[in-house]
């Protein structure tokens, strides 16, 4: 299933969505919106994986949307609008679905972006592969310590090994097993196996030192009592 959050200032847009989403058991709307602003605000806070996204808003439209967001999730555009195709597809939008469309055409565009986003990372039991470039790297998930933001894409570091790949935070936690990575911050994704030490609601990774944010602080918490055996306070 593949969290979203959906933006349009047109209130019957937004219930054409629903009403559409409703019939898709693969696709999990978090929320709707006809306030850009108000969208930001819950993105920074509660990050998805994709985002259904009207390009033609009076307060801001789609593309001054997307260069709000440090680590955007994965876009398909909506409008009425045959003409702004281009622009949308100029940020490697996933889809562009021209209004009205049908419940089965965006459960097509919502099958691309659950392709586009598994096509990060392939797995293969204790090591997976992600798109570097022009090249495929192999890499243990025992040697990840820790995936963090960088512009547009994603930093494995393993070690003294750095592996940039074109992906989001939301993209890459989706992708990684949760027994044995958790995301702390909307651009910190850490390892369990590699925590020396929390505190003050930070984590320590060898030298490495990342704040626990607000937003992730309850689940990692309760993630961390999981784990830790009977004994002091």
């Amino acid at each position: 299933m593949i969290t979203c959050i959906a933006v349009d200032d047109e209130p019957k847009a937004l219930e054409v969505i629903r009403h559409h989403a409703s019939k898709i058991e693969r696709l999990d709307l978090r929320g709707t919106f006809t306030d850009p602003l108000a969208a930001l605000q819950h993105l920074h806070a509660e990050p998805v994986q994709l985002l259904l996204l009207d390009i033609d808003m009076p307060e801001m439209n789609g593309m001054v949307f997307m260069k709000q967001l440090k680590d955007p999730p994965l876009v398909i555009f909506t409008t009425a609008h045959r003409e702004y195709a281009l622009d949308g597809y100029s940020v490697e939008a996933v889809d562009f679905l021209l209004k009205p469309f049908t419940a089965a055409q965006l459960l097509a565009a919502v099958m691309k972006a659950e392709k586009r986003s598994s096509d990060t990372a392939v797995s293969g039991g204790d090591f997976f592969f992600v798109n570097t470039g022009n090249q495929k790297r192999r890499l243990m998930y025992s040697d990840v310590q820790l995936v963090e933001a960088e512009g547009n894409y994603v930093v494995y570091k393993a070690g003294k090994e750095r592996v940039l790949v074109r992906a989001s935070v939301a993209e890459t936690i989706a992708a990684l097993p949760s027994s044995q990575f958790v995301q702390i911050h909307r651009s910190t994704i850490i390892s369990l196996r590699h925590i020396d030490k929390v505190e003050d609601n930070h984590v320590f990774i060898g030298a490495e030192r990342r704040s626990i944010s607000a937003t992730y602080r309850a689940a990692f918490y309760d993630r961390l009592r999981s784990l830790q055996l009977p004994g002091g306070h």
